[in-house]
């Protein structure tokens, strides 16, 4: 089946992917990779055109948050046309199984900010979900199976080891998680792999538009009061697997 789905998506992929990350460490080595045949400048953000691994490609730094996110998708599709979006970047755990470094393949994309608030409760609105796309799913599957991800460095597991990959929700809300008590209400609520600040917005601007998508994140924290510190110790590695993986999805297509 999922052979199928690969064979089908490289036939109809004659288009623009568009590659999208909140920072600029989350897209460096992904613009490394690109011959870049154009630049333009819209709305503050910079649209990189041009291949990667012969792939038409338009990679772009949204910006942090929901509402940055949301504009440059509409941009990637209404000016350049693309036919499939892929977010790529860092998040922080809301698995307790998973550990900083390990990589979360989005099956689909919910708002954990989007509710009601009562005196002593917040009841969310968002509790399904965008799906991501099947066959881009596919994709980063058989991606990641062949790829040589960055050793997780030592300290985090207790012994050095390759990333995990894993299939499951990522949560999307305005706001940076380093709290343990929040941690765990949407791991509770949710049922969450990871929490992020873009995703959903994305997924929304792309349901919206009939544009298939998928999120590549890479936990640079645990969400949790170590939250600030270890991302800005590990932010890079995250980056980095995440970058991989798009790579590697990219150099697939282009075979």
């Amino acid at each position: 089946m999922i052979v199928m789905l690969l064979i089908l998506l490289s036939a109809q992929h004659e288009g623009v992917i568009g590659i999208m990350g909140a920072m600029d460490v989350e897209l460096r080595l992904i613009d490394e990779s690109m011959i870049v045949e154009s630049i333009d400048t819209i709305g503050g953000k910079t649209y990189k055109k041009g291949k990667i691994y012969g792939m038409p490609c338009v990679t772009v730094r949204a910006g942090i948050g929901k509402v940055a996110a949301a504009h440059t998708a509409q941009t990637l599709i209404l000016r350049y046309g693309v036919d499939y979006i892929i977010f790529t970047g860092v998040a922080g755990g809301i698995n307790p199984g998973l550990r900083i470094g390990d990589i979360v393949i989005s099956t689909d994309v919910v708002h954990h900010d989007f509710g009601q608030v009562f005196p002593d409760s917040f009841v969310p609105f968002d509790t399904v979900g965008f799906g991501a796309d099947s066959m881009l799913i596919a994709l980063a599957e058989k991606a990641a199976a062949g790829l040589n991800f960055t050793p997780v460095p030592e300290g985090i597991r207790g012994e050095a080891g390759l990333p995990s990959v894993v299939l499951g929700r990522i949560a999307t809300g305005d706001q940076f998680i380093s709290s343990e008590e929040k941690r765990a209400w949407i791991e509770r609520t949710f049922s969450a792999e990871c929490v992020e600040m873009e995703g959903a917005a994305v997924a929304q601007v792309c349901k919206v538009n009939g544009v298939p998508f998928v999120i590549i994140r890479s936990l640079s924290d645990l969400a949790n009061e170590d939250a600030d510190v270890d991302f800005e110790v590990f932010v890079l590695y995250a980056a980095k697997n995440s970058s991989i993986l798009v790579k590697g999805i990219l150099e697939i297509l282009s075979r």
